[in-house]
């Protein structure tokens, strides 16, 4: 894929998810919507989803699409762990030489991950793109990717107190988690 045609997916892309997130304020909705358009809209993407923050420690999917992902990583962990520990994108475009790769599927070859913060600047989930090719990410992805992401942290940020936080630190009625 050249520069200009992964731009112009992306370009495709954000436009589709925008208009579908356009008044959501439904987390898991949105996050889903999310992971079903990135996915489909590259073919070398054989997984994208949302890992939640839980605890302290504990990252545990959330909406995705591909093949089955860990469903739990201790953020000391892995690709993302070190996203979730450091509030920094994460890429590794050759899993293998990466020490701390988790191996969820034997396919993928490359690796992004962003931090999706809260209103406090925490990191509330990360999202997650593996790739069945290496040497795919660069900084068009990233620059996409991160107005995916400032989205979902929009609508992260207007949670009502009917609504549970991604990550629980504090419940709506005040009780510490």
């Amino acid at each position: 894929m050249t520069d200009v045609s992964k731009q112009k997916a992306y370009e495709e892309v954000l436009t589709t998810i925008e208009a579908l997130i356009e008044g959501q304020s439904d987390l898991i909705s949105v996050m889903s919507t999310v992971s079903c358009e990135l996915f489909h809209a590259f073919d070398h993407f054989n997984w994208v989803g949302f890992y939640r923050r839980v605890d302290a420690t504990t990252l545990k999917v959330g909406p995705y699409q591909g093949r089955h992902g860990c469903l739990t990583i201790d953020i000391r962990r892995g690709v993302c762990g070190a996203c979730a520990r450091e509030a920094a994108i994460q890429i590794e475009n050759d899993v293998l030489q990466a020490r701390s790769h988790i191996a969820c599927s034997a396919a993928t070859k490359a690796e992004i991950v962003l931090p999706v913060l809260d209103q406090d600047g925490n990191v509330a989930a990360v999202l997650d793109i593996d790739s069945d090719r290496s040497s795919v990410f660069d900084d068009i992805d990233v620059t996409a990717l991160q107005q995916v992401t400032r989205w979902v942290e929009a609508v992260n940020d207007s949670i009502t107190s009917t609504q549970e936080p991604i990550y629980p630190g504090e419940r709506p009625n005040g009780v510490k988690m």
